[in-house]
């Protein structure tokens, strides 16, 4: 550092101030600015300084109290614990109440080892510092798009559409990091064919700072190179991670990648609302039965209910299955038409049994292309999100489209939206009296018309999308 760090350092009354000041005043990169008793109120004591350092017997109830003010009036401010006892056992609640990192020091006082112990002290202060600053640096960059992937109903296919979306937007050549916040039976490994080596209670048990280097050392990286923060293995494992720590995690992924995608489990638990309210985008799944749609739409309304500012998209899965539920009554119980449907396929179940994703596997199947065309509509929000110019709509007189769906086709790749318009046209029912999706040549762009124009069968749609798709 090419100044001295400013410290303001705040003592219990079972530590010995002469042994604390020997240990502070070692070295000339260290200038404390005060020393107050854990009892004075933090606020009304002197210069803030860069860190608090609060030296301490254990860390108690009454202090992580203490920090958890001091954090809060002082959030760009280092905090470092100091301590004579073992960390064992209060290593999360600290980190938890703000602490960015923990030493222990001697009691008995000798000079020697204050000298060395010195010298770890204003390490620690130093990178507990440099982290702090960092998170503000980020705070003031460009950030990766955060899908937060509900669905709230188990078997709806929320951890098949994250992991699919995620591969797929790599294959487009965004990086993306996928996050398994399924804590209790976390599948994203497993649908990935990856063994959790390394999982978020391990990036949760290791103490002190958290940073994009430190990280980087917990994702799993994917051959299609995504790269995954797993879920822990065992389900008593769970209760370490607090929303607290997610906090933390998300602006450092988001950092680090263009896109951040969040598997839930199929509830609002703590942990899934903190994501939702750090996502810019929700991405709800559904199915075609009575349960699932229920779920799907209360989960509009609690999200409604919870102001969410996001763009929410619903996929509707297995969507082409025969049982006794039409479009009309999706559109009914939703209250609007599905952004992106994904037809039954046997190889789903086949891909995921051998751990590989199906958009990667069979790429040519129509439950591939339904998730390439899903991961083009979110990289063409996050290219327009940053000003960036899509593809323009043909000027010769096309109409606007009816539903979001529609206007997120428009601005696919052309491949993307013939995939998408060939799986809705073959899906979403022909002789529904509603405004549909209709393709159309027009300046090698795709168009919608209502139904009132519709002149063209399903049969000689797909045949115009085959030959674009070979011209």
């Amino acid at each position: 550092m090419s100044h001295a760090a400013r410290a303001r350092v705040v003592l219990d009354d079972q530590v010995d101030r002469g042994v604390v000041e020997m240990l502070l005043t070692s070295s000339p990169q260290l200038h404390v600015t005060d020393y107050v008793d854990l009892g004075e109120e933090e606020h009304l004591n002197g210069d803030a300084g860069d860190a608090l350092i609060v030296a301490c017997a254990a860390f108690t109830p009454t202090i992580r109290d203490y920090v958890g003010a001091a954090r809060r009036q002082h959030p760009e401010r280092a905090v470092v614990v100091v301590c004579t006892s073992e960390t064992n056992g209060y290593v999360s609640d600290a980190i938890e109440a703000g602490v960015d990192d923990i030493v222990m020091f001697p009691a008995d006082g000798d000079p020697r080892v204050a000298q060395a112990m010195s010298r770890q002290v204003i390490f620690t202060v130093e990178k507990a510092m440099a982290r702090r600053r960092g998170e503000h640096a980020i705070s003031g960059q460009k950030l990766g798009r955060m899908i937060c992937v509900l669905g709230l109903k188990g078997g709806s296919g929320k951890t098949l559409t994250s992991s699919n979306l995620a591969v797929s937007l790599a294959d487009a050549g965004h990086s993306v990091a996928l996050v398994d916040l399924d804590l209790q039976f976390g599948d994203v490994g497993l649908t990935l064919g990856m063994s959790p080596e390394r999982t978020l209670y391990d990036l949760v048990r290791s103490g002190g700072s958290l940073d994009a280097e430190k990280l980087e050392d917990f994702l799993t990286v994917h051959p299609s190179g995504i790269r995954a923060l797993l879920a822990p293995a065992r389900p008593d494992q769970a209760g370490v991670v607090t929303t607290a720590f997610l906090k933390d995690v998300y602006p450092l992924l988001r950092a680090m990648h263009d896109f951040v995608i969040i598997d839930t489990p199929p509830s609002f638990t703590p942990e899934v609302i903190g994501a939702v309210d750090a996502s810019t985008e929700v991405c709800l799944v559904a199915m075609l039965d009575s349960l699932s749609l229920k779920n799907s739409k209360l989960g509009l309304e609690t999200l409604e209910r919870m102001d969410y500012g996001g763009q929410v998209r619903l996929v509707l899965n297995r969507a082409d299955s025969n049982v006794g539920i039409s479009p009309e009554d999706v559109v009914a119980i939703m209250g609007r038409a599905p952004d992106m449907v994904v037809p039954s396929d046997r190889n789903v179940t086949r891909s995921v049994n051998q751990g590989e994703p199906i958009a990667l596997l069979h790429r040519r199947s129509e439950a591939a292309r339904s998730f390439h065309a899903l991961a083009d509509m979110y990289a063409a929000a996050n290219e327009q999100a940053a000003g960036v110019n899509g593809h323009k709509r043909c000027t010769s007189g096309c109409p606007r489209p009816t539903t979001a769906r529609l206007s997120a086709c428009q601005t696919l790749s052309p491949r993307s939206r013939i995939a998408s318009i060939s799986v809705l046209s073959r899906i979403w029912d022909v002789r529904s009296s509603r405004p549909r999706l209709t393709a159309r040549a027009c300046g090698r762009r795709w168009w919608t018309r209502s139904a009132g124009d519709w002149s063209r069968s399903p049969e000689s749609l797909a045949r115009t999308a085959s030959a674009w798709s070979t011209s």
